[in-house]
């Protein structure tokens, strides 16, 4: 399973995998390691190239629309973790989770296009209905993630389109707040 860690301002992939009774480490694209990992309670030890480290999981918070936050204390260090899955991170992409920052406009939801109300080049303000959607009997308004020219429309009117489509493309405005 594939894990993405943050720590401070970097984020780490972590690749776990547990084969023929043995854990397997790979970060990032470094050579795989077997790792020796024991919990006790909230006590926790690793041993990697013949070093230990031991710590304390002093805080763990999770929820299902968060990230899961570690904070583990050892001899002399605090380090306060997010930790997050490639499933999760899946999941949160394909419901639309944090496409905010995006230039482009995804489904969130299976559907099928029902009326494009924006053109290739027209300005549209973050918010602004750029298509319609028809999901679950019900139609739903497509709004832009920011403010912009629309530089590309994906779909056309009647497409059926699955959840995480790419549906339309916002140049950014420079000039917007």
């Amino acid at each position: 399973m594939l894990y993405f860690i943050r720590h401070g301002e970097t984020e780490y992939q972590v690749r776990v995998e547990f084969r023929v009774g043995k854990l397997y480490v790979q970060l990032a694209d470094q050579p795989e390691e077997v790792a020796d990992v024991v919990f006790q309670g909230n006590d926790v030890s690793l041993v990697r190239n013949n070093s230990v480290f031991f710590g304390n999981v002093v805080s763990q918070k999770s929820s299902s629309d968060s990230k899961g936050e570690l904070t583990i204390t050892g001899p002399g260090s605090t380090l306060d973790l997010q930790v997050e899955s490639e499933y999760r991170r899946i999941l949160q992409k394909l419901r639309g989770a944090e496409m905010a920052d995006s230039n482009n406009v995804y489904a969130k939801m299976p559907g099928k296009i029902v009326k494009i109300l924006a053109k290739v080049g027209d300005r549209v303000d973050q918010g602004a209905s750029v298509m319609v959607m028809e999901a679950m009997k019900m139609e739903n308004e497509i709004r832009a993630t920011r403010a912009g020219f629309v530089a590309n429309i994906a779909v056309k009117e009647g497409q059926a389109v699955e959840s995480g489509a790419l549906l339309a493309e916002i140049a950014p405005d420079e000039t917007a707040d």
